[in-house]
């Protein structure tokens, strides 16, 4: 449903979809954010946003065997926040639709909807504290408003939980 118009601003940028291939690979039915966690230190961040205010490229780290794998916050937390907020509207998030090559559907409690809205709310509202923004030239302005209809998605989702 959005996760198609969202795919640009999500996945578009090498780190998005990135971050997309890397979920996945995650072998679950259902994907937990304990499960991405596990596997990245996306957590870190979100537990203190304090870290974000030290630099504009706050790289996650990726588990990857092959090679060191790093993703930027920013373009991490949009990745996630488009797919949960697909999912969590229409049960799964269709990524064939969206450069991708799975359907995902996430398990995720609504404290965990509210830590995703607040970290997408961070990164709209402060955009100079992140190096993707810098990137995107005339792409910003549609950017943002994928990012608040994510943001509203997500706020919906939390009003149903």
């Amino acid at each position: 449903m959005f996760i198609e118009k969202w795919k640009d601003t999500a996945f578009g940028s090498d780190y998005g979809g990135d971050f997309q291939q890397f979920l996945e690979k995650i072998p679950c039915k259902k994907l937990t954010l304990t499960e991405i966690y596990k596997r990245c230190d996306l957590k870190r961040y979100l537990d203190q946003p304090e870290l974000l205010d030290e630099r504009t490229d706050n790289n996650v780290r990726l588990d990857n065997p092959d090679f060191e794998q790093f993703v930027h916050y920013e373009d991490a937390v949009i990745a996630l926040t488009a797919i949960v907020a697909e999912s969590e509207l229409n049960g799964s998030a269709d990524l064939t639709t969206a450069y991708g090559s799975k359907i995902i559907t996430f398990d995720i409690s609504k404290e965990e909807l509210l830590t995703l809205k607040n970290a997408l709310t961070d990164i709209h509202n402060n955009t100079e504290k992140f190096v993707l923004f810098e990137m995107l030239g005339d792409y910003k302005e549609d950017t943002l408003v994928d990012i608040l209809e994510i943001i509203d998605c997500i706020k919906e989702s939390i009003d149903k939980k």
